[in-house]
């Protein structure tokens, strides 16, 4: 069962959404023109409080300071991790012989068929 508010509250909430700005923001790193989503993450206060206390330890905001941790997790989740030595380099790709991921690809070589590198 939702609550209604009162009327002072309600005449809080309008005298704040009056004051807000909207605008398009770029995060640090972010390349010029490059859209942005907000995300919006449920965590315990505590947790929020020592992210935010590491993040001013780093000189950078909580907003940098998650983007930063959350693109180094996605790295190590999404992007070959393999050595080196693993790596076979083509004139026209690179391929790690342990996952198979396809590290980068000249884009003006012709297609070379399924199943061929």
């Amino acid at each position: 069962m939702t609550k209604n508010p009162n009327p002072e509250e309600q005449a809080a909430v309008a005298a704040a959404l009056d004051e807000v700005t909207l605008g398009v923001s770029s995060p640090t790193g972010a390349e010029p023109g490059e859209g942005t989503v907000q995300v919006l993450v449920r965590v315990p206060a505590a947790s929020r409080d020592r992210w935010k206390a590491a993040a001013e330890a780093a000189g950078v905001t909580l907003s940098e300071f998650v983007r930063s941790r959350c693109d180094d997790a996605a790295g190590e989740v999404l992007d070959c991790q393999h050595p080196l030595a693993y790596r076979k380099t083509l004139p026209w790709a690179e391929i790690c012989k342990a996952c198979g991921t396809r590290l980068w690809e000249n884009p003006r070589t012709p297609h070379r068929g399924p199943g061929r590198v």
